[in-house]
């Protein structure tokens, strides 16, 4: 929906600080379509979207981004668009949450990651889908959706203040 938002009211773009479209895929037509959707390029710049699609190294097809498909994305560890591997110790903590937002466990240095430049995809390293199944039906093992924000949550709330800070400065 936040994707919907901008592409129909692109003059709020001007305040927008980001947008953390997490676990969908921003495509190169929406880009040239929508000239108000800008990839994100850095850790702080501002009136973009921040967007990744997390999976398995091994997933060549996914309901997010289908094969043969691409997609704009961030690295959330070391907040590079490019190929760069991000080692585990980037992350400053995986956070899981009950229904209510509490948070149950935190694991720092969980998993690394890096982008795929086949398609785009955050490829999550140092997890497997054992132990993180989809959990959807329809998702196959290995599409890391519903753990976009929780593998990297600190690494997001830092960002936010980081990119608050900038837009503020």
């Amino acid at each position: 929906m936040c994707l919907e938002l901008i592409k129909d009211y692109p003059e709020e773009m001007d305040d927008m600080i980001a947008c953390y479209c997490i676990g969908w895929a921003l495509t190169k037509e929406d880009v040239e379509e929508y000239p108000q959707l800008v990839p994100a390029s850095g850790e702080t710049d501002t009136g973009v979207v921040v967007c990744f699609s997390s999976e398995a190294k091994e997933i060549t097809d996914s309901f997010f981004i289908p094969e043969g498909s691409w997609s704009y994305s961030i690295n959330p560890l070391n907040w590079k668009t490019d190929s760069t591997p991000a080692d585990k110790e980037l992350n400053l903590g995986a956070c899981f949450t009950d229904y209510e937002g509490n948070i149950t466990e935190e694991i720092p240095h969980l998993t690394g990651a890096y982008i795929d430049p086949e398609r785009g995809a955050l490829k999550v390293t140092d997890v497997s889908p054992e132990d993180y199944p989809a959990a959807l039906s329809f998702l196959q093992e290995g599409e890391y959706h519903i753990y976009d924000y929780q593998f990297f949550y600190r690494n997001l709330q830092e960002n936010v203040k980081k990119r608050v800070e900038a837009y503020l400065g």
